[in-house]
């Protein structure tokens, strides 16, 4: 890669022709820099929309939709990781976006990558909370001693070759939050640590508004009825949505499945509930687990 100020000084020996190739070379160097006003002008426009869209953020797969979309022009990505420290624990609460197979917050938790984190937020505390970049061609390792799998949290983390890392910190409410950008390029455009850092707040604004995927409802009390209809595990984890108030998108950004399979699922459990929409399907559930045994003896 080329850049202003690059020497392109040659011997006064060389040719007529070498030197018009060097004139050449620089001054396509330079127009890289110095793009039109028109083409400035599109490029803001976009960036613009960028910012605009994110004002429209109401869920989760608004959220994935919003960075898996123009967004990657400026900020080209296969993961984003948000870290945050629990209050009164020494304890990392993570959530993370991603279009990988098998890159779900739950999956990621499960992997153990909190010394990875900690790590990470250290670095970034005692650096003064300054942006940091991350590059290593053989990827990044969260166990040395553990063997991966294909497909694993941990081997797709070693397909990631350079990551961006900041945050945004809340002096008030001491709820400061770190945020890693994964890439697989080595080498990202110059441009990523601009824009990161413009794009960074609009982010956090959006996943602060966002309940945490990985608290997931609490419906253990639920679990038999469930099993006396023939739900599925699969379909007893919709329902745990559903009963939750997630959309067939939002449900199949945390289970990592399709919308049209959930809503094929949805069908199969209304069928199996005899009901015909959410709202009874959810009634029914709750119905029957609210049910206690009668105690005619007393």
């Amino acid at each position: 890669m080329f850049f202003v100020g690059d020497s392109l000084s040659r011997s006064s020996s060389q040719c007529p022709s070498t030197d018009l190739l060097n004139r050449r070379q620089k001054d396509e160097k330079v127009a890289h820099f110095f793009e039109s006003p028109e083409a400035i002008f599109v490029k803001h426009s976009q960036f613009l929309g960028v910012i605009q869209e994110a004002l429209k953020i109401q869920s989760h797969a608004d959220l994935f939709h919003w960075l898996q979309g123009d967004l990657q022009t400026y900020l080209p990505h296969e993961i984003v990781l948000a870290a945050w420290s629990i209050p009164g624990t020494d304890a990392l609460e993570v959530d993370v976006v991603s279009a990988l197979p098998g890159m779900r917050t739950s999956d990621v938790v499960s992997a153990d990558v909190m010394p990875f984190l900690k790590n990470l937020l250290t670095r970034w505390n005692d650096g003064g909370a300054q942006l940091f970049w991350l590059r290593n061609e053989r990827g990044f390792a969260l166990d040395l001693n553990k063997v991966d799998t294909p497909g694993s949290v941990s081997a797709t983390f070693k397909r990631m070759r350079s990551a961006i890392v900041h945050g945004i910190k809340d002096e008030r409410g001491q709820n400061h939050i770190l945020y890693i950008v994964f890439s697989q390029a080595l080498t990202p455009p110059r441009s990523v640590q601009y824009y990161f850092k413009l794009l960074l707040p609009h982010v956090d604004t959006a996943l602060r508004q966002l309940t945490p995927l990985r608290l997931q409802p609490n419906l253990n009390s639920a679990a038999k009825p469930y099993l006396e209809f023939g739900l599925t595990q699969r379909e007893r984890e919709i329902m745990d949505w559903v009963r939750a108030g997630k959309t067939n998108e939002v449900i199949g950004v945390i289970l990592d499945i399709s919308p049209f399979t959930v809503k094929n699922h949805v069908k199969r459990i209304f069928r199996k509930l005899d009901v015909s929409n959410r709202a009874q399907a959810v009634n029914k559930i709750h119905v029957r687990s609210d049910v206690r045994p009668r105690n005619d003896s007393g």
